[in-house]
C-alpha cells in the first residue's frame, strides 16, 4: 500500500474517472438500526458521541461506531458518505472492511473442517503443504510456495511476499482501476521475488497468503470460495447486509472512500481503485451491524463454529511486533496485554475497519471510516488518535 503513494499521476487519475464504477454514486437508504436503539441513554452516549465528533472535525470524513460493553450497545455515525452529494454517513452505512474479510474466510475453512466427510478437508490439513492442493505450475514461482503448510498460510508465517506491496501491482491498478483480478494474475505480481524469511521462523503479514487460500477451497470444494462463503457463513449467519466485491453487486448506499493522493490535505474519492478484491483478502462491503453480529456469533455466542474449532482458531503464533496470529484471526493492540482484542482489522486504499472483542473487558468494537489509513498521509496520525481514545475510553 505504501508504495501506491509514488505512483500516482493526474494523467491517470483522469483517465480513470472516466470508466465504469464498480462502487456506484452513494444515494440515501443505507439500512436502519435492526433493534430498538438505547444509545441516548446509554451512561456514555456523550463521551462517545464527542469521540466521533472530534475526529470528523479533525478530518476523518465518515464513522459509523458500535460499542458493546456492561452497559449495552451503542451505535452512533457522523460525516459524510459522500462528499460531493452531502449524504450523511449513517450508523447502517455500508463500506468496505477490507481484510476483515480474512476473518470470514478464516471461520469458513473451520466450518468446512467441521464437514469434513462431505467438504474433503478435516483439521489435519492445517498440517499438510499446499502443494498437496495447488499444482507446481502455480507454485514453482512462488518463494516457498513448495515449503509451506495450510495453516502457514492462515497465520502468516509463511514468508511468502505480500503481493499488494509490488508496486508493479499498483501501476495496474492505476492503469485499469476496475479490473476484475483472477488469483493466477495477482500471483504474477510475485513471480520470482526472493522470500522475506524462511517459513515458521517468524510472522509478517502477507495478502498474498489468504489469496493461496482461497485457492485450496475452491480446489478442494470444487466452487468458487465466494460461493462457500455466501453458502456456509454469510447467509446462515444472517449478514443481509454484507457483499463480496466482485462477486456481488454492491447496493447504492454504498460509502465513497477517500484518501489525500496529491499530499495537499485535499480528499479524493478513490472508491474505483479496486485492489485485488474478491480473491480471498479482500473485498467484503459490510456495515457495523452485520460485523458485529458476526463478531458476537463467532466468538461470543460461538455460534458459527464449534469450541474446538475456536480452540484451535485461537492458537496465536509468533508476533509481528504488533500484532499476533491465530488460524485466520489477529490478536492486535498485545501492546495492552491482557486487554489485547480478537478479531481483525481492514485497510485499504479508501477505506478502514476494525471489528474486534476483548474478553478482559466482555467489550466488543466495530468501526468503519471511509478514509485510507493504511499508507502515510496527514490524517494517518489523526486515525492512530481516534484508535488509541477509543481504546483508552473503553477499556480503562
Amino acid at each position: 500500500m505504501k508504495s501506491f503513494m509514488l505512483l500516482i499521476s493526474v494523467f491517470v487519475i483522469t483517465i480513470c474517472s472516466c470508466r465504469k464504477m464498480m462502487v456506484p454514486a452513494t444515494t440515501e437508504g443505507a439500512p436502519l438500526i435492526p433493534w430498538s436503539d438505547s444509545s441516548a441513554t446509554h451512561p456514555r452516549h456523550e463521551e462517545y458521541q464527542k469521540l466521533i465528533s472530534k475526529y470528523n472535525r479533525l478530518g476523518l470524513p465518515g464513522i459509523s461506531l458500535l460499542i458493546t460493553d456492561k452497559y449495552g450497545t451503542w451505535v452512533g455515525s457522523v460525516g459524510r458518505a459522500d462528499i460531493g452529494k452531502n449524504i450523511s454517513f449513517a450508523p447502517g452505512q455500508v463500506s468496505k472492511v477490507a481484510s476483515i474479510t480474512k476473518l470470514m474466510i478464516g471461520a469458513l475453512v473451520f466450518k468446512l473442517m467441521e464437514d469434513s466427510i462431505h467438504s474433503g478437508i478435516g483439521y489435519a490439513a492445517l498440517n499438510n503443504k499446499i502443494s498437496k492442493w495447488l499444482p507446481d505450475d502455480i507454485l514453482k514461482n512462488v518463494a516457498n510456495g513448495k515449503l509451506v503448510t495450510m495453516g502457514q498460510l492462515m497465520n502468516h508465517e509463511t514468508g511468502i511476499p505480500d503481493l499488494i506491496e509490488e508496486d508493479d501491482f499498483y501501476l495496474a491498478v492505476l492503469n485499469n482501476p476496475n479490473k476484475t483480478w483472477s488469483q493466477k494474475e495477482l500471483l504474477n505480481f510475485i513471480c520470482g521475488t526472493e522470500p522475506v524469511f524462511s517459513p515458521g521462523d517468524t510472522a509478517i503479514y502477507s495478502n498474498t497468503n489468504t489469496l493461496l487460500l482461497s485457492m485450496i477451497l475452491e480446489k478442494i470444494s470444487g466452487k468458487n470460495h465466494a460461493v462457500l462463503l455466501r453458502e456456509k457463513i454469510l447467509q446462515p449467519v444472517g449478514l443481509n447486509n454484507t457483499y463480496y466485491q466482485p462477486h456481488e453487486k454492491l447496493p447504492e448506499h454504498t460509502a465513497q472512500g477517500y484518501y489525500d493522493l496529491y499530499r495537499n490535505h485535499t480528499l479524493v474519492n478513490v472508491s474505483n481503485f479496486i485492489t485485488g478484491s474478491g480473491n480471498g483478502y479482500g473485498g467484503i462491503y459490510s456495515n457495523i451491524f452485520d460485523m458485529n453480529h458476526f463478531l458476537d456469533a463467532l466468538l461470543i455466542r460461538k455460534s458459527i463454529i464449534s469450541q474446538h474449532s475456536l480452540n484451535i482458531m485461537n492458537r496465536f503464533g509468533k508476533s509481528d511486533g504488533t500484532n499476533r496470529y491465530g488460524f485466520g484471526i489477529m490478536k492486535k493492540f498485545i501492546e495492552r496485554g491482557e486487554n489485547a482484542g480478537l478479531g481483525h482489522s481492514g485497510r485499504d486504499l479508501g477505506y478502514t475497519a476494525n471489528l474486534f472483542y476483548f474478553p478482559s473487558k466482555n467489550v466488543s468494537h466495530a468501526f468503519l471510516v471511509n478514509y485510507g489509513t493504511d499508507a502515510g498521509s496527514y490524517l494517518k496520525e489523526t486515525f492512530v488518535q481516534f484508535q488509541n481514545e477509543l481504546l483508552d475510553l473503553t477499556l480503562n
